[in-house]
């Protein structure tokens, strides 16, 4: 074959191609690389948290954690945390996302929670006491939680409403502001006395 029909082949796929690239549209912008506020991340996770005794604090689960360094909080989604702040109290926390200080213990729940008392191990005839609300706001090192938003206390067949919380988990202590509580009486029944 003559060079110059290699050539001008050559030279018509050359063209072809670039038309083809043409018609193929925009090439989309390149991937931007900023700066993370993520230290590290995971997910499905199961952890343990323990004092400067060795004495477990808490067991969590999460679905996902990320920490932020500048913030230095553990940042979590989908927990389930059970807690033993003393040795005659236990509590079971859910929450939809938490943010967590593993240094100074501040505890951050948000997206719904819901704080179960799993007995008292000195008493187990006391009803297990169940408060649900939006956020909730403690310390894991102090055993203190509150939540300054309405809350809903369930233990046993009583129920309430409550405008805020505190509690002392450690002692399982609670106080709780502006209480709204719902009354239904027996129906009255008219008997003869004699």
């Amino acid at each position: 074959m003559n060079t110059r029909v290699l050539i001008v082949l050559a030279l018509i796929i050359a063209g072809l191609a670039g038309l083809f690239f043409r018609q193929q549209g925009e090439v989309t912008p390149p991937v931007s690389m900023e700066t993370s506020d993520v230290d590290y991340e995971a997910s499905d996770i199961k952890a343990v948290q323990t004092n400067e005794a060795g004495k477990t604090e808490y067991e969590l689960t999460a679905e996902s954690l990320t920490h932020n360094p500048k913030t230095n909080l553990d940042e979590m989604s989908g927990i389930t945390m059970n807690w033993e702040p003393s040795a005659e109290q236990r509590y079971r926390i859910e929450a939809g996302s938490a943010a967590i200080s593993q240094q100074t213990g501040e505890l951050n729940l948000s997206g719904g929670f819901t704080l179960i008392s799993e007995g008292n191990k000195g008493n187990a005839d006391i009803e297990p006491i169940k408060v649900t609300g939006n956020t909730l706001k403690g310390n894991t090192k102090s055993g203190q939680v509150y939540s300054e938003e309405p809350v809903k206390i369930e233990q046993g067949m009583n129920r309430f409403e409550a405008s805020s919380m505190t509690a002392n988990l450690e002692t399982g202590e609670y106080e709780f502001g502006q209480v709204a509580v719902a009354f239904t009486p027996s129906e009255r029944q008219d008997k003869a006395l004699f």
